[in-house]
């Protein structure tokens, strides 16, 4: 059986609702681990916690050879999980799933592995903000399957302003509103758009 983009977006659903397998919630350093048909997924939560908050607004770029310049709030929450992570995931291929913050964290985490020689069969990030100034993230992801979803006009994935987005983004859903707004942002918008 192969999981659809909602499978994933369900996941990442979940990811906000249950205990983590990695990290602790609240806080933006967490995941869930699911062994599915399709192998093995880790999902992050989006921001749901003052933690979060924090982590998302600490956008100065940090230096993280051989990724870039990366969003410093979102390497910060990714480095305090990535043993735990990579010792869940172990060889085996991975898909990271994400939303908003749980997005920027799978975008980080699928790199990380890449570049250090490891299988990931693919991200999936449902409205994801951008992590970098520079496309270095996108061009170690790109033999990779990132599929990034945007639901009608959601502003999360237009932050922060003039830096480009890791892969092309997937236009989905009716916009609540002719203008950026954070109601589109909602997963279960997405979820909704996706059905």
């Amino acid at each position: 059986m192969n999981l659809l983009p909602r499978d994933y977006a369900l996941i990442a659903q979940e990811a906000y609702a249950v205990k983590p397998d990695i990290g602790r919630a609240p806080g933006p350093s967490c995941a869930i681990v699911r062994d599915t048909t399709d192998g093995l997924v880790i999902a992050f939560p989006g921001t749901d916690s003052i933690a979060d908050l924090l982590a998302d607004f600490d956008v100065t770029p940090t230096a993280v050879p051989p990724l870039g310049r990366i969003h410093q709030g979102f390497y910060k929450a990714w480095s305090a999980i990535s043993a735990q992570v990579e010792n869940a995931a172990g060889d085996a291929p991975v898909t990271f799933v994400g939303h908003s913050l749980g997005a920027a964290l799978a975008l980080i985490a699928g790199a990380s592995r890449v570049a250090a020689g490891k299988p990931v069969q693919a991200v999936y990030g449902f409205e994801p903000p951008r992590v970098s100034p520079e496309p270095t993230i996108g061009n170690v992801l790109s033999k990779t399957s990132v599929i990034l979803y945007k639901n009608g006009n959601d502003a999360v994935t237009d932050v922060p302003p003039l830096w480009p987005q890791s892969a092309q983004l997937i236009g989905i859903g009716k916009p609540c509103y002719p203008w950026p707004n954070l109601r589109d942002h909602a997963l279960a918008r997405v979820i909704a758009a996706l059905t």
